[in-house]
């Protein structure tokens, strides 16, 4: 895969992830937290909580959209930032998943891995 079909692959997912967080939103927090969280408000919160990360994963989409047109080399710098942030999130989903209550999902593990895999891969990648 080569940088260009990589950003947008990836700037697609991150749009398509942030729709999925805005419409299902309560649904997600109800699948993600205990019962005994979800009282006295904090199914509302929790809901409220998904849409500015549904806005943030959007808008990140678009900002990776929007580099599919560098150069080579400074795509590549891209995909190494990429990378390593989601490196990050996969890092504080698993510690979310094992050291509280939250559950996070392992297909949403699975994506954020893949991610950041497929990013560093193409990074790293020879260019002919």
């Amino acid at each position: 895969m080569n940088s260009k079909n990589t950003l947008t692959a990836i700037g697609v997912l991150n749009i398509l992830q942030g729709i999925g967080f805005f419409i299902g939103a309560e649904t997600l927090t109800e699948q993600s937290f205990p019962t005994e969280l979800l009282e006295g408000g904090g199914l509302v919160v929790g809901t409220a909580m998904h849409w500015p990360l549904s806005v943030a994963c959007i808008v990140i989409g678009i900002v990776i959209l929007s580099t599919r047109g560098l150069e080579i080399k400074d795509a590549k710098k891209v995909l190494l930032s990429i990378g390593i942030a989601y490196l990050f999130f996969l890092i504080n989903g698993l510690l979310q998943h094992f050291t509280t209550p939250v559950n996070v999902p392992m297909q949403a593990i699975g994506l954020i891995a893949l991610i950041s895999i497929l990013a560093f891969y193409t990074a790293f990648k020879k260019t002919n």
